[in-house]
């Protein structure tokens, strides 16, 4: 392969990077550091990469996937980038800094000034005592704006929320993501917009349930069909090694989940 065939590789900045994989749930992010630093603290879903590992992911990922990867500083994961820019791979990204940097980016808190929140989301923030300047601070129980606003099915608010930026992925005291929440006021609309927004389908709670068992042990088939067809997973077993089909409340529950029996 010549150099003018090479996809091109593209070094980023830590707060480029981190605003890329907030946006591209699907990117995969690899880790080149040693294995002991990668076990000592590592991005969530980063995986470790070394060299001689490097040809199975050449074959295992569609050249489609973007491709992010950090080191200690930024010099390592350009050597590892163009490997897999030179298999063509579209889009491949290399973080300048390193690691360290990348962790503090994601770490910011979505910021938005006060006079940037519509009417309806400012009175909202004032009503649950929660900071206006930090819209990924929790609150009581450990719910944010975003938990909140979905648990009262709040469709308007979330999708200001998701429109500034907010955290999907945050848990709130008891494990729980905004998806679990929004599924108790029986918000269709809602759900749909988290899972467009990126947030983890199979995410289990303190007690290892996921949003789709939820939905089956409390009758909600609509909001179960909406979760598997967007591929929430039906194998995943919770703490007492139940699949939500063992947990469906209802025979139209039951139905949906009946070719997971098995």
């Amino acid at each position: 392969m010549t150099i003018a065939e090479r996809a091109p590789l593209q070094c980023l900045s830590a707060t480029e990077a981190a605003a890329l994989i907030r946006a591209e749930p699907d990117i995969k992010v690899f880790d080149v550091r040693d294995m002991q630093s990668f076990k000592q603290e590592h991005l969530a879903g980063a995986m470790h990469l070394t060299e001689d590992r490097v040809p199975l992911w050449l074959t295992r990922l569609e050249k489609t996937t973007p491709v992010l990867i950090y080191c200690y500083h930024g010099n390592s994961s350009k050597t590892f980038a163009q490997m897999f820019s030179d298999f063509r791979f579209a889009r491949v990204y290399s973080v300048d800094g390193g690691y360290r940097p990348l962790a503090n980016a994601l770490a910011e808190p979505a910021k938005a000034a006060v006079d940037e929140l519509s009417e309806a989301l400012a009175a909202f923030m004032v009503q649950w005592d929660f900071d206006p300047r930090d819209l990924n601070a929790p609150g009581e129980h450990g719910l944010t704006p975003l938990m909140r606003a979905a648990l009262s099915g709040e469709q308007g608010l979330v999708t200001e929320l998701l429109a500034l930026g907010v955290d999907v992925h945050a848990r709130n005291d008891d494990g729980n993501t905004a998806l679990w929440l929004a599924c108790v006021p029986r918000s269709t609309a809602i759900v749909q917009a988290l899972i467009e927004a990126g947030i983890s389908l199979d995410n289990r709670n303190d007690a290892g349930s996921t949003a789709l068992m939820y939905t089956a042990s409390s009758d909600r088939p609509e909001l179960l069909k909406l979760l598997l067809d967007a591929g929430a997973d039906p194998q995943v077993r919770n703490f007492d090694d139940l699949r939500a089909v063992e947990l469906a409340a209802s025979a139209a529950c039951l139905k949906l989940l009946r070719h997971t029996a098995d």
